[in-house]
């Protein structure tokens, strides 16, 4: 039986608070200082290996001050830009006050990779103790953009992100067997949702998020991925079903987070039920998995990737 309104007895608004939105993998973004209240942007003063990266006034979003984050937010990666160029640490000097540029991407060049934090605000030199920090708070115009130690009580460091992009559509992959993917059996009302062999496009496989903030519906062949009971628990099987305005049990974090959580009843996530990777295995919601301290959680069963497509 399809749940029905059993969200309208539920507030979702604690659980929202948790999932502000942080830079999706392939996301295009302006990047602004904390510091000012209208925000100012992080800019490449023009296409070229060795130009400065500097503060100057967003205004519309262009070439100059549009960046693309291949990884998102809490992954190591290039922050790209002109789709070719990098930020870049100039001459790879671990040194506070050496100043950003751009730079032609290459692989394997450590100067150009970044830790994007997301909600934590900070762009940290991939394993250094270096932020990318606006030199001295100056806003002005032109002010080039410089490393310096971290430090979580400076807003010099604290940038915020302006999503310029957002996802046509997405797929979901199993993190321990990225061969296997969240499918809809079939295009009926009730049809299970079920782990399959990855098919990269099929439309059994694609999901869309008419919300487009990766904090709401995933929907497929115009219905919604849905809780099949009206007392929801763990164990509790997932199917496609019609979707209902303001059923929050319909909404989810498909952000590219390893968990998958339902917003309504934010303790449930995605699972691979008894971790059987059976082609047509439905899958189910069951107790989100706690992260131990190597960083990995510890139910592997709900660890997935989300792969969005712009």
């Amino acid at each position: 039986m399809f749940l029905r309104n059993v969200a309208s007895i539920l507030s979702v608004s604690a659980s929202l608070a948790l999932y502000a939105n942080a830079q999706l993998a392939g996301q295009t973004v302006q990047l602004t200082t904390v510091l000012t209240a209208s925000g100012n942007c992080l800019t490449a003063a023009s296409n070229t290996d060795g130009a400065a990266v500097t503060i100057a006034a967003c205004g519309n979003a262009t070439s100059l001050n549009s960046w693309v984050l291949p990884q998102g937010a809490g992954a190591v990666g290039t922050i790209r830009i002109f789709g070719d160029k990098c930020l870049d640490v100039t001459n790879g000097m671990n040194v506070d006050g050496t100043k950003l540029q751009i730079w032609t991407c290459a692989s394997g060049n450590t100067n150009q990779l970044w830790l994007p934090a997301g909600q934590d605000n900070t762009i940290t030199w991939a394993g250094k103790n270096k932020c990318v920090d606006l030199t001295n708070g100056n806003v002005v115009d032109g002010n080039q953009i410089q490393i310096w130690d971290c430090d979580a009580q400076n807003d010099n460091q604290k940038w915020n992100h302006v999503a310029l992009t957002q996802p046509k559509s997405f797929s979901i992959s199993l993190k321990k067997n990225p061969s296997l993917c969240v499918a809809g059996s079939s295009s009926t009302a009730g049809a299970p949702v079920v782990i399959d062999t990855c098919n990269p496009g099929s439309t059994t496989q694609t999901f869309t998020d008419p919300k487009n903030n990766s904090n709401g519906l995933m929907m497929m062949f115009g219905m919604c991925v849905s809780l099949n009971s009206n007392v929801p628990s763990s164990g509790d099987k997932l199917v496609l079903a019609p979707c209902i305005t303001n059923n929050s049990t319909q909404e989810w974090n498909h952000e590219n987070e390893v968990l998958v959580k339902n917003l309504a009843l934010p303790h449930l996530c995605l699972d691979l039920t008894d971790g059987n990777t059976t082609p047509g295995n439905q899958l189910q919601v069951w107790d989100c998995s706690s992260e131990a301290s190597t960083g990995a959680f510890e139910n592997t069963n709900q660890e997935w990737v989300v792969n969005n497509t712009f």
